[in-house]
């Protein structure tokens, strides 16, 4: 079992979920307006963003890449993406309503 290749996908799948998170809230705050009072909403659609993305990557390192070994990658990455989920429900919520508008 490679580890290396274990840790570095859920450190991508951690990187890619938690940039989706800031960037959903950016534009959701900048572009649409949205209030802070909707912020189970935005997150919703942000972890929803953040799965179609992680989803995307995957499909292009696993079948375009042809990498070594597919489910230690899957895992790896799938791991990372639930822990962004839960570092911007808990940590980085009051970083993420700050960017909605007051």
């Amino acid at each position: 079992m490679d580890y290396s290749l274990f840790l570095k996908s859920g450190f991508m799948g951690f990187a890619i979920g938690s940039a989706t998170q800031m960037i959903t809230f950016f534009l959701a705050g900048l572009l649409l307006k949205i209030r802070q009072s909707s912020f189970k909403r935005v997150f919703m659609l942000a972890a929803i963003a953040s799965f179609l993305i992680v989803d995307g990557f995957l499909y292009y390192k696993i079948v375009f890449q042809q990498i070594e070994q597919p489910q230690l990658f899957l895992s790896g990455c799938i791991g990372g993406w639930l822990g962004s989920i839960i570092f911007g429900m808990l940590q980085l919520k009051p970083l993420l309503i700050d960017s909605l508008k007051k």
